[in-house]
C-alpha cells in the first residue's frame, strides 16, 4: 500500500503509528479526513496520482476502524481508468469498503462488466477478484453469465480461468438461481473437465462439488470423466512437476474428485470397475513414511478413498482391506492419524457384514481409551459402543467398568450412559445385569443419572427371581463400609425398602441402621425416598418394636422441617404407620 513514491501516504501512516494515545490518533485522523474531503470537493481536477494517494489514505483510515462516509465515487472513478495501477486501487477499495448491499455497487456493475469482456487479462483478473470478494445477489444476477463466458474461453491464461471458476462458485453460493441450469449444466462442465491444466481443473472441481451437491442427478454424466481424471492422477500420467507434492500427484485434486464421486449414486458396471481399480491402487500404495508432509497428504487421500469405498458399498474384500489399514493407523504415534482411523472405523462398524472384521482390532481400540488426547478417547469410546454385540459385550463392558474410575471427568457421564445402554441391550441373564448395573452405579457415583437406577429398579420389580438377590447385593455393599455415592443410596434405599424383608437372616433394624447414616448427607429428594423406604420397612415388619421406635423418631423430627415435601411425607407416614401398628 505504501508505495515508495507516495510520501504523503507514508508520512500519514508514520504519524498515526507514533500517536501516544487514542485521542491523539483520532485528532490526526480527523485532520486527514478533513483534508481529503476538501481535496475531493475542490474545483480543481485531481490527477490520477493524487486521487490514488487520497483513496489509499481513506482505505487505511477505514481499516483502522474509523467511519468513512465519502470518497466512494472517487474510488469508483479509478475503476474506469485504463491504467492498471489506478484500476487496482479502485477495485481494492470497493472490495474492502463496500458490502454486497451497498447502494453504490449498482454504479460499479457496468465498469466491472466492461473489464470482464475486455481483452486485457489483467483487467479481467481484477474484475473477477472484486466480484468474488463482494458477491451479493445483484452482482450474481448481472454478471454470472459474463463470468461463465470467461471460464469457457480456452484462450485465456490459466490464472484468469481459475479466478473465473472460483468467482462463479462464490456467486452460486450467494445466489444459486443466478447459475441457470439451461445455460450452465452438465454439458458445459463436461467440456471443462477436458482441461489439461491441473490448477484450472482443481478450481473447476471445487465448482462441480457445489453444483453436484445441489443437483447430483443432473450432473451424473460427469461421473465417467471424474473417474478418468482420478485414474490419470493415481497412475501419475501427464502431471507437471509443479503440481506434484512430495511425489504425490496433486493430492488436493484427488481428494476433491473422491468427494465429488461420493455425491452421485453408484455408477454403472464398467465405470464402477474402473473406479474400484483406482481405489485398490490407492489403498495398496499407502505406507507410513518418515516425512510428515508426505504422510499427511497420503493419509488425506487414503481416508477420502475409504469414505468413497463405503459409499460404493463394494465387495467385502476391499472394505476389509480398508479396515486392516485403519487398524494399523490407530496404532501409530501421530494423534491426528489415530483419530481419523478410529472415526472411519466407527463408520465401517455400522456395516453388519464388516462388524466381525472391526472386532478383530478390539484390543488396539481398548488401548486408545488411555490415550493422552481426550478427542481420541472419545472416538475410541464411540467405536466400542458401535462395535459391541452379544459376542463381545461381556468383555467390553468389563473393560469399561475397570476403566471407569480412572477415566477423564469430561467423558465419565457419557461413559456411564453408554455402559448402561450396552448392559441392558446385551444382558446375557438378569443376574449379570444386576451385578453390572450395581457396580456401575457404585463406580459412576455422581455421574449416574436418575434414569439409570430407575431402569435397575424397574427390572428388579418386574422380575421376582431378582428381588432377593438384588436386596442382598445392596445390603452387602452398604455393609462393606466403602464410600457410598448418592445414586447408590437411592437405588439401595428403594430396593431394600421394597424387598429387604426377603433377607430372612437380616433383621429389619439392621437394614435401617445401614441406610439411615446416609440420610443427613443426602439431598432432599433422596431423603424423601428414604422416608418412603422406612415406611415400607414398617409395613413389612409391624411387630418390630425397636424398628418402629427408631422410624417414628425420624418421622417426628421432620414433621416441622422447612422442606414442604419432606415435612408432608413425614406427617403422612407418621399417621399411616401409627394406624398400621395399632
Amino acid at each position: 500500500m505504501t508505495s515508495s513514491n507516495m510520501r504523503g501516504l507514508s508520512k500519514f501512516i508514520s504519524d498515526v503509528r507514533v500517536c501516544p494515545n487514542k485521542e491523539a490518533e483520532q485528532m490526526r485522523v480527523n485532520k486527514e479526513l478533513a483534508k481529503i474531503r476538501g481535496k475531493f470537493k475542490s474545483s480543481s481536477k485531481l490527477g490520477g496520482y493524487d486521487k490514488k494517494k487520497y483513496v489509499w489514505k481513506m482505505l487505511y483510515i477505514f481499516m483502522l476502524g474509523y467511519e468513512v462516509d465519502f470518497g466512494h465515487m472517487e474510488a469508483m472513478g479509478l475503476i474506469s481508468s485504463q491504467k492498471f495501477a489506478e484500476k487496482q486501487v479502485g477495485y481494492i477499495v470497493v472490495a474492502v469498503m463496500l458490502n454486497e448491499s451497498h447502494e453504490f455497487l449498482r454504479l460499479v456493475i457496468n465498469c466491472v462488466r466492461n473489464d470482464l469482456i475486455s481483452r486485457n487479462e489483467s483487467f479481467q483478473a481484477l474484475a473477477l477478484t472484486c466480484i468474488a470478494n463482494v458477491g451479493g445477489k445483484e452482482f450474481a444476477e448481472a454478471l454470472a453469465s459474463d463470468v461463465q463466458r470467461v471460464l469457457m474461453m480456452n484462450t485465456l491464461r490459466p490464472v484468469v480461468r481459475k479466478k473465473a471458476a472460483l468467482c462463479l462458485l462464490r456467486l452460486f453460493r450467494k445466489n444459486p438461481d443466478a447459475v441457470q441450469s439451461h445455460t450452465w449444466g452438465p454439458e458445459q462442465v463436461s467440456q471443462l473437465l477436458h482441461e489439461k491444466n491441473i490448477g484450472v481443473l482443481t478450481a473447476i472441481m471445487s465448482l462441480l462439488l457445489a453444483l453436484a451437491a445441489a443437483d447430483p442427478i443432473g450432473f451424473m454424466p460427469c461421473v465417467g470423466q471424474c473417474v478418468e481424471i482420478l485414474e490419470r492422477l493415481v497412475r501419475k500420467q501427464d502431471i507437471s512437476p509443479e503440481y506434484t507434492y512430495y511425489h504425490i500427484p496433486s493430492p488436493w485434486l484427488q481428494i476433491k474428485l473422491m468427494r465429488v464421486l461420493q455425491l452421485f449414486p453408484v455408477p454403472e458396471d464398467n465405470t464402477r470397475r474402473q473406479l474400484l481399480g483406482v481405489l485398490q491402487r490407492v489403498l495398496q500404495g499407502s505406507e507410513v513414511v518418515k516425512n510428515v508432509y508426505k504422510n499427511n497428504a497420503m493419509h488425506a487421500i487414503l481416508f477420502e478413498a475409504i469414505n468413497l469405498v463405503m459409499h460404493l458399498d463394494s465387495e467385502q474384500e476391499l472394505v476389509a482391506q480398508c479396515v486392516a489399514l485403519l487398524g494399523k493407523f490407530i496404532g501409530v504415534r501421530e494423534p491426528n492419524i489415530r483419530y481419523l482411523g478410529l472415526e472411519n472405523m466407527g463408520r465401517l462398524a455400522v456395516m453388519p457384514e464388516m462388524l466381525h472384521v472391526v472386532q478383530a482390532h478390539q484390543e488396539k481400540i481398548l488401548t486408545s481409551l488411555t490415550d493422552p488426547d481426550i478427542s481420541i478417547r472419545r472416538r475410541a469410546l464411540d467405536l466400542l459402543f458401535v462395535m459391541c454385540d452379544q459376542s463381545n459385550a461381556t468383555a467390553i463392558i468389563g473393560e469399561l467398568l475397570a476403566y471407569l474410575p480412572t477415566c477423564s471427568v469430561s467423558i465419565r457421564e457419557e461413559l456411564v450412559l453408554k455402559m448402561a445402554v450396552l448392559t441392558e441391550r446385551y444382558a446375557s441373564d438378569h443376574i449379570w445385569y444386576v451385578d453390572v448395573m450395581i457396580e456401575l452405579i457404585e463406580r459412576g457415583a455422581e455421574f449416574v443419572s436418575d434414569e439409570i437406577w430407575y431402569r435397575v429398579v424397574q427390572m428388579v420389580v418386574n422380575e421376582e427371581a431378582l428381588q432377593e438377590y438384588s436386596a442382598r447385593k445392596c445390603y452387602d455393599f452398604l455393609a462393606s463400609g466403602d464410600p457410598v455415592a448418592e445414586p447408590m443410596v437411592k437405588c439401595s434405599g428403594y430396593i431394600l425398602g421394597e424387598f429387604g424383608h426377603l433377607l430372612h437372616d437380616v433383621a429389619p433394624l439392621a437394614v435401617f441402621k445401614l441406610l439411615h447414616p446416609h440420610f443427613l448427607t443426602s439431598a432432599s429428594t433422596t431423603q424423601c425416598l428414604l422416608l418412603s423406604s422406612y415406611a415400607k420397612m414398617l409395613a413389612h415388619a409391624p411387630k418390630e418394636d425397636s424398628l418402629h421406635a427408631q422410624v417414628q423418631k425420624v418421622f417426628a423430627k421432620y414433621q416441622t422441617f422447612v422442606d414442604v415435601e419432606l415435612q408432608q411425607r413425614a406427617v403422612e407416614y407418621m399417621v399411616i404407620t401409627k394406624r398400621a401398628c395399632t
